[in-house]
């Protein structure tokens, strides 16, 4: 590849387009892995080679680099200025709330009239702390830290403070569902919330760090090569020292009692390298289809994730729906848990490109 130009403010880092494209991958098969398997999360760890890849891929590699490539792209976008970065964020948030309600609420007024119990919380369901309300609540929070003229580094400092507050905070026991899924934007605090913003934040902000050092540089291949190999050596010394204490590594991403979503400073510093030899080896693996057709389709999904991301979970919703109302059970095969997977990618990957060309000819 031989070195590589900076990128402009503006311009789109096909590495970056990349790395997302397999989050979106294992997204949707975590997620079908979530709604039709029949694992019990609250009690057993990843007892099996399956269920550790699912919840590995589909943990420190789905959500936390979705989040540090927000960040590259806060830095890289030219709609930079703090009033902008709340107004996406506010319309993030409700974005997050309406498909909310077409994807957990509506199913459950429906399953009601028809007299089919549910054991899930109409409110907590409407409120439910997604990753689209945490981006949206990041975006207005490193707006406001933009307003306030803070640098990313100190942006870095109040994302780690965040963090502490947010782990003790897991403590807080809240009766109100409403009150606590509301809160959950900021702090754990209930059943319904996965991504509050105290404990996840660092990761866009870390991001935006990256990104900040990579338009500095002129040498890209370099830049990665260095950063991979100082990334492979930290995670395995620190994997090593870890297991060597007697931590279970699987806390980190497994969905057991929640683990995962209750991201720590020992998470995020298992996680961060794990981001930066993913984005390096894309760039390193997969420059080269950047302008072919493969590369084209890849960075077709990738901008449009957002759209991929709400029709998956509407498809799985109701999916779901059909397979309770219809007596289907939960299953444990991989291969039916994949195909599924595989079938729900498939159908929103058509659907995204069909509903942009119907926008398009408008």
């Amino acid at each position: 590849m031989g070195k590589s130009q900076s990128v402009r403010s503006g311009d789109r880092l096909f590495e970056v387009d990349a790395v997302k494209f397999f989050a979106i991958i294992y997204m949707i098969l975590i997620h079908v892995y979530e709604r039709f398997g029949n694992f019990d999360f609250d009690h057993t760890m990843p007892d099996s080679v399956y269920r550790n890849l699912m919840e590995f891929f589909g943990g420190p590699l789905a959500a936390p680099v979705f989040m540090f490539c927000m960040g590259i792209g806060m830095i890289y976008t030219r709609h930079d200025s703090p009033s902008q970065f709340i107004r996406r964020g506010f319309k993030l948030l409700l974005t997050g709330y309406a498909l909310n309600f077409f994807r957990q609420t509506l199913p459950m007024l429906i399953g009601m009239a028809m007299g089919i119990e549910t054991e899930f919380s109409l409110i907590g369901g409407l409120l439910n702390v997604d990753i689209l309300p945490f981006a949206g609540m990041a975006f207005m929070t490193i707006g406001l830290m933009k307003k306030l003229k803070i640098h990313s580094w100190g942006m870095c400092g109040i994302a780690v403070v965040l963090q502490a507050i947010g782990i003790w905070a897991t403590k807080l026991k809240i009766a109100s569902v409403g009150l606590a899924t509301f809160i959950g934007l900021l702090i754990p605090s209930g059943d319904h919330v996965a991504f509050p913003m105290t404990l996840w934040l660092i990761y866009p902000v870390l991001g935006m760090i990256f990104a900040e050092r990579l338009k500095k540089t002129s040498d890209r291949r370099k830049l990665y090569k260095d950063l991979m190999i100082a990334s492979a050596v930290a995670f395995v010394g620190y994997t090593v020292a870890l297991i060597y204490i007697g931590y279970d590594i699987r806390l980190i991403y497994a969905l057991y009692e929640l683990s995962y979503y209750d991201q720590t400073i020992l998470s995020t510093l298992w996680i961060t390298p794990l981001m930066i030899i993913a984005l390096g080896s894309c760039y390193f693996l997969f420059g080269g289809l950047e302008k072919n057709t493969i590369g084209k389709f890849i960075r077709h999904c990738s901008v449009n994730l957002n759209t991929i991301y709400i029709i998956q979970w509407i498809l799985i919703a109701y999916v779901f729906a059909f397979s309770v109302l219809f007596g289907a059970e939960p299953t444990a095969s991989p291969i039916i848990l994949t195909l599924i997977g595989l079938s729900i990618l498939t159908a929103s990957i058509l659907i995204m490109t069909l509903y942009r060309k119907i926008r398009r000819s408008k």
